[in-house]
Parts: C-alpha cells; structure tokens; sequence
C-alpha cells in the first residue's frame, strides 16, 4: 500500500512542475497528496511548490539548521552535509524504502523522535537532528562511524564491529565528509573508549586498570 502511494506522489511531483503539493497524513496515517490546502486539519499539512531538485540551499533552511545546531549543540556542518547526501535539500523526497523528507526519515524513527509528518520541514529537522545527535554521542564522535549508522543503521555497525562492507554506505559517508572538507580513507572499527580506574591498595600500592576486582576497598578515581 505504502508503495502504491509514493509512486502516485512522485507521479503527482513528476507532472506537477510549477504548481503547489500539499501532502499530509489522515487519522489512520495514511498519505493524502493535494493541490489544495484545506482549512481544515491545517497543522498536520505541508505546502510547497513543485520544482526541480535546488542547486542551493534555501536560506530559510539555513537559518533552521544554524538555530537547530546550537539547540542540540551538534556540528551544522554535519547537519547540511548529511541532508544535502539524503535529499539535496528536497522536502518532498522518498526513497525507495520509504525514508521521507529532508533528512529521509523511516516511519520507526520519525515514531522515537515525535515527528508525527515526515514532510514537515521543522519536525523533520527536529526529528532527524536528534537521531543524529544521538548516533554521534553513541559513537564518540567518530564522523564515519556516525554516518554510517545513519545510513544503513546500528545493527550493520554492531553486526560487522565497526563500518559494514556496504558500497553504498561506504560512498554515503566519502560524500557526506566530502562536503564537510574532510576525507575518508577506509574502513574503521567500533573500539569504544575503556574508563580508566585509579584506587589505592591496602598495602599503599596505587592501581590503575580497566576492570575493577568485584571487591574494592577505598574511594575509587575515574580518569578520563
């Protein structure tokens, strides 16, 4: 069904150079494409005008992400390099997997972060800046890691211990760092950082390890 639907909206995108798409969801979730705004239910609607994919960015779009980055105190140029790889800055674009809007929501994710229209500018912002955040702290601000998390998700990392053996994924994240100015070179391995633990024995031996015995008697100093 979900299929089926998308392509009545890119056929509707595709025939509709010029004029105005309003795309929302109904009661029961389901998308309703338009090109009328109705007075009714307008909160839950987007409006936009069809037009081919933007060369630039649109500096109403700008000005969300630079507010959006100092809210979640996450990289803007991460931001835009990860929207401009997933959609080029087109409200309006499906994958064939059904991720949707700027920064390619799949309904799972939209779910977690409360975004309730997928083709909502703001709440895709919202919604997709969070789950960046959170895959960028989780991988220690490691950029390939995080990216390829995003792009072909957290089970690939933990499954293949690090950056999967994708050819999508692996030109996902040359691309995305690409418009970041930065370069990447290979694969890389998940080694989260061990906390160090610093403690002082009985007899007045000072221990630093990764691993604390079961037993630890004495205060014991987390090192950074």
């Amino acid at each position: 069904m979900k299929i089926a639907v998308y392509s009545i909206l890119l056929l509707f995108l595709t025939h509709s150079i010029g004029a105005e798409i309003v795309v929302k969801y109904d009661k029961e979730g389901k998308i309703i494409v338009s090109n009328r705004l109705s007075k009714y239910d307008s909160r839950n609607q987007v409006k936009f005008k069809n037009q081919s994919r933007p060369n630039s960015i649109p500096h109403s779009y700008l000005l969300k992400i630079k507010m959006l980055a100092k809210k979640h105190k996450l990289r803007e140029d991460l931001i835009v390099a990860v929207i401009k790889s997933e959609s080029s800055f087109n409200p309006y674009a499906i994958s064939k997997k059904g991720a949707i809007g700027l920064m390619q929501l799949m309904p799972e994710t939209a779910k977690q972060y409360g975004v309730k229209n997928r083709f909502d500018v703001n709440q895709n912002l919202e919604g997709g800046i969070k789950h960046l955040k959170y895959l960028y702290q989780k991988y220690q601000e490691n950029l390939p890691l995080t990216l390829a998390a995003y792009n072909a998700g957290e089970e690939a990392i933990k499954k293949h211990n690090g950056i999967p053996p994708y050819r999508e994924t692996r030109n996902y994240i040359k691309q995305t760092m690409r418009s970041m100015g930065l370069h990447y070179s290979g694969y890389l391995k998940f080694k989260p950082k061990k906390k160090l633990y610093k403690y002082t024995t009985k007899d007045g031996r000072i221990i630093i390890t990764d691993s604390l015995p079961a037993k630890v008697e004495g205060n014991v100093e987390i090192l950074e």
